[in-house]
């Protein structure tokens, strides 16, 4: 009898061991058969596209990166003597020494009119009136247009500081020719005219671009 159920037992362990692994195999298969689906769907068909450049080159040399010069802020600072500068200045003195003219006219006649701080001011009013005319036309002669018209800023700057110097050479030749005429022998007070005539337009020229 204990032969028998001991044969019994026997088949049974073999048959449930049997079983253990079969069933282990189906749910192996299974499980792997589900990872693979799980994989699949996970397959997003993502193509990787080829770059055209590199993002970084690691190997490029020194040479070939971008550098930025380290510029100091004295080379923005706009030099003392330009040839804008020697206009302006001139075209300044020259209404300054119209003014110096100006107050320092005798009441009475001085007969060393030539030696006068008058005379001596009003003629260095229209040289210099002449060297800012001929500064003006050397450095801003792309910004006279006759098209622009009269009235425009630049044009009349010009116009006006041409009349006042011509204003300031009137006066001075008219008192000198006054001078040096026999009838007369001194100035009169014509001259006097074409030099305020002078002071006022070279004053507007110089105030339309200050």
């Amino acid at each position: 009898m204990r032969m028998i159920l001991k044969h019994v037992i026997a088949v049974l362990a073999l048959l449930v061991c049997a079983t253990a692994a079969f069933a282990q195999d189906a749910s192996q298969q299974a499980w792997g058969n589900e990872q693979h689906v799980v994989l699949q769907e996970l397959n997003l068909n993502i193509e990787l596209l080829p770059m055209s450049e590199p993002i970084a080159d690691n190997s490029a040399s020194p040479s070939s990166l971008i550098v930025v010069p380290n510029i100091p802020d004295s080379a923005f600072k706009q030099p003392l003597i330009t040839e804008n500068n020697i206009h302006m200045y001139l075209g300044l003195a020259s209404l300054a020494m119209g003014a110096v003219a100006g107050i320092s006219a005798p009441e009475d006649f001085d007969p060393d009119l030539l030696n006068t701080v008058h005379f001596k001011a009003a003629k260095a009013s229209w040289q210099l009136g002449a060297a800012a005319v001929a500064t003006g036309f050397y450095a801003h002669w792309d910004d006279f247009h006759l098209e622009d018209g009269l009235l425009d800023p630049d044009n009349l700057h010009i116009l006006l500081g041409l009349a006042g110097t011509i204003g300031y050479y009137l006066a001075v030749k008219g008192a000198v020719d006054e001078y040096n005429d026999p009838s007369i022998g001194y100035p009169t007070e014509n001259h006097s005219t074409p030099g305020i005539f002078g002071g006022a337009a070279m004053t507007i020229a110089i105030g339309l671009t200050w």
